[in-house]
């Protein structure tokens, strides 16, 4: 449905064939996005302990990752899309950038229902579901907007969506940490480092994609907060080639005690396979090293996944 879900698959899956042939019961995700690989891994009974410096982010992970019985029900529904009696103001106007005024207005009682949800889990299922339906509706232009379905509609398949739960009989865990902290505080087999292009945060807040930390927050006063906590991170703001390498061999420093690592970047964003291998091998002894050309998808480059053990 959504314009980006056919290379994501493509993407997931070269993932995923290769964290197939790795001997590992449990992984540690640095940069958790949408979670959607996560998904697989606990279908395959790994236990999944992944990390997102934006709260977006988290929700998801504390529905998709954590829970392993939760889901939303007819009840929930009832609370979560029923209207308000008074005349809805917008609070959260940033929002009118990406959507119209009417759209804004659904998603702020949307976002407000949750709240009145009593259990956490479901709150983030629910969280789940309005990202998808705003996402949703981002996937309209100015030619497409009348092809849009009700929104309650939508979300309401975007619930069946978010509710279908992995039980992996695992004690699995999320957390909203700034990269660094969530390598030294956590235990795996296997880190999976899928690196984020330099600058990616600044990126990230300057686009359209910003609209769902925004509408989890109820606000748009974390600008700051956000690039400090990336500081020393690759999604940092990034000032040379020497600091990007710099903020990635401290990373690795700091994952010392994971005996696997599976590390996923894009040439040349900004280092080359062999600066990359380079600084690995200062560390520890590479095994083998997975390539993929998804040119067609973003723009003439190759991915590749260095496997790198104790």
């Amino acid at each position: 449905m959504l314009k980006i879900s056919q290379n994501n698959h493509s993407w997931i899956a070269f993932e995923a064939s290769v964290l197939a042939q790795q001997q590992f019961e449990s992984v540690a995700i640095a940069f958790a996005g949408f979670s959607k690989l996560d998904w697989y891994l606990k279908l395959w009974n790994k236990r999944v302990i992944n990390n997102d410096i934006c709260q977006w982010a988290w929700w998801i992970a504390r529905g998709r990752v954590e829970n392993n019985s939760e889901q939303l029900d007819e009840f929930d529904l009832e609370i979560l899309l029923s209207e308000s009696d008074e005349i809805v103001e917008i609070d959260n106007t940033t929002l009118e950038n990406w959507f119209s005024k009417s759209d804004v207005i659904w998603l702020e009682n949307l976002r407000k229902n949750i709240d009145k949800l009593n259990n956490e889990t479901r709150k983030a299922l629910a969280i789940s579901a309005g990202i998808l339906t705003g996402e949703y509706l981002l996937s309209f232009c100015s030619q497409t907007q009348d092809l849009k379905r009700p929104l309650s509609e939508v979300y309401i398949e975007m619930v069946k969506m978010v509710n279908k739960i992995i039980d992996n009989q695992s004690y699995n865990r999320s957390t909203n940490l700034p990269v660094s902290e969530f390598i030294v505080r956590t235990k795996a087999d296997l880190l999976y480092l899928n690196l984020p292009n330099p600058n990616s945060m600044l990126d990230f807040l300057s686009s359209s994609a910003s609209w769902k930390e925004i509408w989890v927050r109820n606000h748009n006063d974390f600008y700051d907060e956000l690039l400090r906590n990336v500081k020393d991170s690759p999604s940092g703001l990034i000032s040379s080639k020497e600091h990007y390498l710099h903020i990635f061999s401290q990373l690795l420093e700091r994952s010392k005690h994971i005996p696997i690592w599976a590390i996923t970047f894009l040439e040349n964003s900004p280092l080359s396979l062999k600066e990359m291998a380079d600084e690995v091998k200062k560390h520890r002894e590479i095994k083998t090293t997975y390539m993929k050309d998804f040119s067609e998808i973003l723009g003439q480059r190759k991915t590749y996944i260095i496997i790198a053990n104790q």
